[in-house]
């Protein structure tokens, strides 16, 4: 599964590649989408009362299954 933003970003650098400003931004955009998505797995699904340690870790581990990537 891709988000909305990974299919806009490869789209864009399909089509556009001289346009590296936007690549950029769109990197930007991506990499806080990540980080969104791993906060709110980790405040929705945590385990927290059980070992906060690996919250981080499972939140990372769903975002690469689900959405693919680092």
């Amino acid at each position: 599964m891709k988000t909305a933003v990974k299919k806009l970003y490869e789209r864009l650098w399909e089509t556009d590649k001289d346009k590296f400003t936007w690549i950029a931004i769109l990197d930007d955009i991506l990499e806080k989408e990540k980080e969104q998505i791993v906060n709110a797995y980790k405040e929705g699904c945590s385990d927290s009362i059980l070992d906060e340690s690996t919250d981080e870790v499972r939140a990372k581990e769903y975002y690469h299954e689900t959405y693919g990537g680092e």
